[in-house]
């Protein structure tokens, strides 16, 4: 979350010097947009359930995550003509394939060595949403195995991420970015459009 909290904040920023505006962002129309808020639900749901020891906590969480995915591609696809909307949803199926491929998303250690981030939850086997990276993993090269350290005050939210979480948060930058600087109007309906 922090990586993709970094990224939102660059962009808005190379968007004002791209001569770009918040009021401009703050215009952004987005169809069906309620779909994003179930869709963190549905992620937020099963990962409540690993937190609360429930049974079939692990298939749960998997059941979440691909609702999630499903959701956002079909907020995608209400939304296709807007930049970075296909990086997103490309972001979030990977994660997807990854997590329902394992029955969770798989860690590396090393990568979490690199970022001083412990996996003795992983170890005890009470975290439901990961699971460390071992020979028995699938897909292993989009599992969460990218470190991200962060400078300075920000070393607190080091984190590692997949490639989808790479993807996804490429796609929100184009996203937030192309906003600003772009004025997206509402269509006239088509009695009122004049010729240029």
């Amino acid at each position: 979350m922090t990586v993709i909290l970094v990224v939102i904040v660059a962009a808005c920023v190379l968007g004002l010097v791209r001569g770009g505006s918040m009021h401009n962002l703050a215009q952004l129309e987005l169809t069906a947009w309620p779909l994003v808020f179930v869709a963190v639900a549905a992620q937020a749901a099963g990962a409540f359930a690993g937190a609360l020891g429930l049974p079939h906590a692990g298939t749960l969480y998997v059941t979440g995550m691909v609702a999630s995915a499903l959701l956002v591609t079909v907020f995608v696809a209400r939304n296709a003509g807007l930049p970075g909307m296909p990086l997103i949803a490309i972001g979030f199926l990977l994660n997807a394939l990854v997590v329902t491929a394992n029955g969770a998303m798989p860690v590396s250690q090393q990568a979490a060595d690199r970022v001083g981030i412990s996996t003795v939850r992983l170890y005890r086997n009470v975290d439901a949403k990961h699971e460390l990276v071992d020979s028995e993993t699938v897909l292993a090269p989009l599992a969460d195995v990218i470190p991200v350290p962060l400078p300075g005050p920000l070393s607190h939210g080091s984190n590692v991420v997949s490639a989808g979480d790479v993807v996804l948060a490429a796609g929100i930058g184009v996203l937030v970015c192309s906003a600003m600087v772009e004025v997206r109007r509402r269509r006239a309906p088509a009695h009122l459009r004049t010729s240029p």
